[in-house]
C-alpha cells in the first residue's frame, strides 16, 4: 500500500500532466484546423477567380477536357464584354470589377447545374455546356446576352450603364484539340464584334479557323483601321 504522504504529491502530478497533455491535443487540433483551412483557401485561389467566384482559366479548362471526353455533344461559348475600357476609363477600375462581378453573379444564375463558367481573361469568360447541341447553345448565348443587357449596373448613384456581350458559340467534339475548340468559338466571336456586338455567333466553316491570332492583333494594333473598333 502507498502512502497517503506520497499519494497526494503523485495525484497532483498526474492531474497536471493530464491537464498539459489535453493543452496539447487541443493546440494540435487547432493546428491542424488551420492547416486545413489554409490547404482549402489556396486550392480555392488555384481553382477560382478571386474576383468573380468563377472558375480560373486552368481549371475551367482542366475540367472542359475532363467532361467533353465523356459527352458526344457539347459547347464551347466564350463571352466578351464589349467597351469594356470605356467602363474602366469613364467609371473608374472599381466600377469595371463591380461589372465582372456581376457578370459572374449572372452566369450562376442562368446556367444549368452541371454547366461550366470560368473567367479565362482579363473580361473574356468561357462556358462549357454538356450534352448540349451548337443550336441549343445558340439559344443559351441569346439569353445570357439578354439578362445581361436587362441587368441594372449603376457605376456610380442615379447612373445606369448598359453592360452588353458579344458571344462566339461553337460545337465541341470530343476527339478535337482544345486549341481547334478555342479557334472555333473565337472565330465565332470574332464575327459577332464586326457584325456589331450585342449578338451571339455560331461557328461555321466559312470562318476563320486561327481567328485568336487575328483576335489579339485587333487588341495589339490600333493602326488596323479596319479591326480597330472591334472591341
Amino acid at each position: 500500500m502507498i502512502p497517503w504522504a506520497i499519494t497526494i504529491p503523485l495525484g497532483l502530478y498526474m492531474s497536471k500532466q493530464r491537464f498539459k497533455l489535453i493543452g496539447l491535443t487541443n493546440r494540435l487540433k487547432e493546428v491542424q484546423t488551420n492547416l486545413r483551412q489554409a490547404n482549402k483557401a489556396l486550392e480555392r485561389r488555384a481553382n477560382f477567380d478571386g474576383m468573380t467566384g468563377l472558375l480560373s482559366r486552368d481549371s475551367f479548362f482542366g475540367q472542359l477536357d475532363q467532361m467533353r471526353a465523356h459527352k458526344k455533344t457539347n459547347v464551347l461559348m466564350i463571352i466578351d464584354v464589349d467597351h469594356f475600357k470605356d467602363i474602366n476609363d469613364s467609371f473608374g477600375h472599381p466600377a469595371g470589377d463591380q461589372a465582372l462581378i456581376l457578370l459572374g453573379k449572372i452566369f450562376r444564375k442562368t446556367l444549368r447545374k452541371g454547366d461550366l463558367a470560368g473567367r479565362i481573361g482579363g473580361e473574356e469568360f468561357g462556358i462549357f455546356l454538356p450534352q448540349t447541341s451548337a443550336p441549343e447553345g445558340q439559344i443559351i448565348g441569346e439569353i445570357i446576352r439578354h439578362e445581361i443587357e436587362n441587368t441594372f449596373f449603376e457605376p456610380y448613384h442615379n447612373m445606369r450603364h448598359v453592360i452588353t456581350v458579344s458571344i462566339g458559340v461553337a460545337g465541341v467534339a470530343s476527339h478535337e484539340e482544345r486549341g481547334a475548340l478555342m479557334g472555333n468559338a473565337d472565330a465565332a466571336l470574332f464575327n459577332a464584334k464586326r457584325r456589331g456586338r450585342n449578338q451571339v455567333a455560331l461557328f461555321e466553316p466559312w470562318m476563320s479557323t486561327k481567328p485568336r491570332l487575328v483576335h489579339d492583333k485587333v487588341r495589339d494594333f490600333k493602326p488596323i483601321v479596319a479591326h480597330s473598333n472591334f472591341r
